[in-house]
């Protein structure tokens, strides 16, 4: 009995959705306000480069002058993010460096601690307060 309502609601949805896919592909293509792809050998009337190992150079040759400002500038870039991240990557070790020794220090602490307290010399209660003697 749900079926039937559940099945038409579907097909419903179904088709309201072909019809805006429809809409936009349809707009899509008539539409005359399109852009031009900015790379396209078209736009930039450079010839395209065939795959033979016989091609000539100069096609790449022009179109590698205009964008190597922005090769360089990208490299640029790159260098100093790899340098940065060497800067970090030795300040994480540092770091590391540092913990390992306060790490260190604090077990040799905690042993005097426990040395003192098994000979007596200090008294440590469950708060964590340190006592000397064997008194309060």
């Amino acid at each position: 009995m749900k079926t039937l309502p559940a099945l038409l609601f579907a097909l419903g949805i179904t088709v309201i959705l072909a019809i805006g896919m429809a809409v936009i592909g349809v707009n899509a293509l008539v539409n005359p306000a399109t852009t031009p792809i900015t790379n396209s050998p078209a736009s930039s009337g450079v010839a395209p480069a065939s795959f033979s190992p016989s091609s000539s150079s100069s096609t790449s040759a022009s179109a590698s002058s205009s964008a190597d400002p922005q090769i360089a500038q990208l490299q640029a870039l790159v260098t100093q993010y790899q340098d940065r991240e060497k800067q970090y990557q030795t300040e994480l070790t540092d770091a590391a460096n540092q913990l390992s020794q306060a790490n260190a220090q604090l077990q040799q602490f905690q042993q005097l601690l426990n040395v003192l307290e098994q000979d007596g010399i200090i008294r440590i209660n469950s708060a964590g307060q340190i006592f000397l003697g064997r008194g309060n």
